[in-house]
């Protein structure tokens, strides 16, 4: 090996360093929204008995932007609708069901209920940032 031949070498390694870095970020830039996803996320449980809401508000708060998950149990089978979002969920006695989504529009928002019960259940709310 010559002394020419030393460079070559170590601009290889840090080619191979830095396109591991790089390599290492773009990593951690692509996962890295899902997992402050979770850990950003406001969960709320709610139950449906007798075809009404069992919590004591009407009406879920959340901020535009947020990641939003609502855990369902109900003692009847229902479909469940979150109006303005148009998600659908149907929730059955002894299994829940979860609606998950970004809140990405600010408003008031009704969750209806189609089957035993009927009509809305509760109400979202996303506030502007």
């Amino acid at each position: 090996m010559t002394r020419n031949d030393v460079p070559k070498a170590m601009s290889r390694r840090h080619g191979l360093r830095a396109m591991a870095i790089v390599a290492g970020c773009a990593a951690g830039w692509v996962l890295a929204p899902g997992l402050a996803g979770a850990e950003n996320r406001r969960t709320f449980g709610l139950e449906i008995r007798d075809g009404k809401v069992t919590a004591a508000e009407n009406t879920i708060r959340v901020t535009e932007g947020e990641e939003v998950q609502i855990d369902w149990t109900t003692d009847k089978a229902v479909q469940l609708h979150l109006h303005g979002y148009d998600i659908e969920a149907r929730a059955e006695p002894g299994r829940g069901v979860s609606m998950t989504f970004q809140a990405h529009t600010a408003g008031r928002f009704p969750i209806a209920a189609h089957g035993a019960a009927h009509g809305t259940v509760i109400y979202l709310e996303v506030y502007p940032r």
